[in-house]
């Protein structure tokens, strides 16, 4: 561990439900989509900020055997969940790990981003390790180009600095495209980023201060009873455990491009497309069709498509996904509701 570089954590515990039916067989951690895993390229990319031995991993145990075969990542680096309880618990497990470099800043990170433009994302970065010195919980926030209701949103309040730098007037989970359209309308206000930068001491601090299963959390870590904790604790984001309640918060801008490649949506966007914005993988023939996303797994299928619009297809082995882009964002809800059919 180089104590004058950042801690790395990154968060690979999620079920990727909104990448289903591709998510049925592996999470997004190993989602080859583009042609690379999104954690590898997430470990490429900090490791511009810190070298490997700074770098850890909080997952699922369930992918245990996968991540142990990792080479870009030391073993000892990775810290295994019993079940996934969502981000509050993942975050703090790993800082309980990580308490002996209390003093030292730690950059959490979610493993499903796509950044362009990695000076700026970079630089955004080092303003946040920067604000972590003095004590505060950095957040990067992106200028949203659309109101999408997959993201969560930071509003801003007063510029705190010249270089991008203001304090938060709240943190607002996924609101509604209506509500969305409004947040952005108003200005000052942000894409969630899901990147949070600030000395693990301070963090801890705030989680003993307003997460009130803190106290059972440390003790069943140092009984080694993590699987019983797991079972008592409730399913709750970071954001809503700590970042919306801390006085300490505060919010970079970020000019950098970034995508959240978590979603079927946000791969549509990424992938080329042809003159009538259609994208597919695959043998594909797209017909007086427009705004398509045809996704196919085994490369060797043909699909004709005539006359469609706004239609997404992803079609594996055993399931398929047909959807209007319109029901794209019900996709993680339709799944928890009828999570017997599959």
């Amino acid at each position: 561990m180089k104590t004058n570089k950042p801690i790395i954590l990154i968060l690979c515990g999620g079920q990727s439900l909104r990448l289903w039916p591709f998510s049925q067989y592996k999470s997004k951690n190993f989602l080859d989509v583009f042609g690379f895993s999104p954690l590898e390229l997430t470990i490429k990319r900090f490791l511009k900020l810190a070298p490997k031995e700074n770098i850890f991993l909080v997952a699922n145990k369930y992918e245990k055997k996968q991540l142990l075969k990792l080479k870009s990542i030391n073993k000892k680096n990775i810290f295994f969940e019993p079940e996934s309880k969502n981000t509050a618990a993942a975050v703090l497990l790993s800082l309980i790990n990580l308490k002996k470099y209390s003093r030292q800043a730690v950059i959490i990170t979610p493993v499903d981003h796509l950044i362009t433009k990695e000076k700026l994302f970079l630089s955004a970065v080092r303003k946040a390790l920067l604000q972590a010195k003095s004590n505060f919980i950095a957040t990067l926030g992106i200028k949203p180009d659309r109101p999408d209701p997959n993201f969560g949103y930071i509003q801003a309040g007063k510029q705190v600095s010249k270089t991008g730098v203001y304090s938060v007037k709240r943190f607002i989970e996924k609101p509604s495209q209506k509500r969305a359209k409004k947040l952005i309308s108003s200005g000052k206000c942000f894409y969630n980023s899901g990147m949070f930068i600030g000395k693990i001491e301070t963090i801890l601090a705030e989680y003993e201060k307003y997460y009130s299963d803190y106290k059972h959390f440390a003790k069943s870590i140092k009984a080694k009873k993590v699987v019983a904790l797991y079972k008592r604790i409730k399913n709750t984001p970071f954001d809503k455990a700590i970042m919306e309640k801390t006085k300490k918060v505060i919010v970079i801008r970020g000019d950098f491009s970034w995508k959240d490649f978590g979603t079927w949506l946000s791969i549509y966007e990424v992938l080329a497309k042809d003159k009538k914005a259609n994208a597919s993988r695959g043998k594909a023939l797209l017909l007086d069709s427009s705004n398509n996303l045809i996704y196919l797994d085994n490369l060797k299928k043909k699909v004709i498509a005539l006359g469609l619009k706004d239609i997404f297809l992803i079609d594996t082995k055993d399931y398929t996904l047909l959807t209007t882009r319109s029901h794209i964002d019900s996709l993680k809800l339709v799944l928890k509701k009828y999570v017997n059919f599959l």
